[in-house]
């Protein structure tokens, strides 16, 4: 696993997959670094580089929302000098509800942390050695029951047509995409998308999973991908999936407070949203759970509120 590169196009496509670097400074015992593994259900993780034991770095998971999901992880410590004295552990785990720990053995801790070895800069202000870690999802059993589409493979019942997306060759429905967007419609006839042909800053798993929503999936979306989904719906005139954006903003996004989603609303010109939110609560209780910062918000939008707040006494 570790001589792949899982940032590029996985063939063919992984349950999930996360590859990154982390910075870690010599002074420091223990660092936290948040990350997401896309398709995967939406799970969010939180991983722990921890160095208190010394040989030991720990992986901690954060939601409960699931049954179990296998994980294959590897780290390697960069060795500035040559590739051929980095560090290398691996291990695979499985999580699950009781079970949410791992612990891999990265040997040689001394090495690392000895300036002559060739792990940090000896002259850098700020001394630093460099972990690189990748993460693969191997198998998922998920209390969510959300299933995807396996857009890889064909499927009479569901797809009439194959697409060259981003470099991945996909099945799709013709007929459920002409019914949300004649502008799609004509790209998916020309057998081929493009990245020219979306927004930028739009990545293939986002697109992905954006076809998934088109196709009925109903997945929960997050801070970062709203966003991509709005601009993606924008620039490929997809009505029923702005509204459905709008209506996981009035639900709730991971990661984004009531405030900035009412700067989100304001952006797309969502005029309905603090009202249709406001509309949610039926106590004072309720009102209370959506944590508006009045300090931060319009005039407007602060009148709605007050005006809830005396209907709701």
């Amino acid at each position: 696993m570790l001589h792949q590169d899982y940032v590029a196009k996985p063939n063919p496509f992984l349950l999930g997959s996360y590859c990154r670097y982390v910075k870690f400074p010599i002074e420091k015992k223990r660092i936290t670094y948040n990350f997401c593994i896309p398709t995967i259900h939406n799970v969010n993780w939180k991983y722990t580089f921890d160095t208190t034991n010394s040989d030991e770095t720990n992986s901690k998971k954060e939601p409960k929302a699931y049954g179990s999901i296998e994980l294959e992880v590897g780290l390697v410590v960069e060795n500035l000098e040559s590739s051929e004295y980095s560090i290398r552990a691996i291990g695979r785990y499985e999580f699950t509800k009781d079970t949410n720990k791992m612990i891999i053995d990265i040997p040689g801790y001394d090495r690392i942390i000895d300036g002559k070895q060739g792990f940090f800069d000896e002259k850098a202000e700020k001394k630093t050695f460099k972990i690189r870690y990748n993460i693969v999802v191997k198998s998922s059993n998920l209390y969510d029951s959300v299933e995807l589409f396996d857009f890889y493979h064909f499927d009479s019942t569901i797809f009439d047509v194959e697409v060259n997306v981003l470099g991945h060759n996909m099945f799709l429905s013709k007929k459920l995409i002409s019914l949300q967007s004649p502008h799609l419609y004509l790209m998916i006839e020309s057998r081929n998308i493009d990245y020219s042909d979306l927004p930028s800053g739009c990545f293939f798993h986002f697109f992905h999973d954006f076809l998934q929503i088109i196709h009925g999936i109903d997945l929960q979306l997050d801070k970062e991908k709203i966003s991509v989904f709005l601009e993606l719906s924008y620039h490929l005139e997809v009505p029923r999936v702005t509204e459905y954006c709008k209506r996981q903003m009035i639900n709730g996004l991971d990661g984004m407070t009531t405030n900035e989603m009412v700067e989100l609303a304001e952006k797309w010109s969502f005029w309905d949203f603090v009202p249709r939110k406001l509309a949610q609560t039926h106590c004072l209780a309720d009102l209370k759970e959506q944590d508006w910062d009045l300090d931060e918000l319009e005039k407007d939008v602060i009148d709605q509120i007050t005006r809830r707040l005396f209907e709701l006494n």
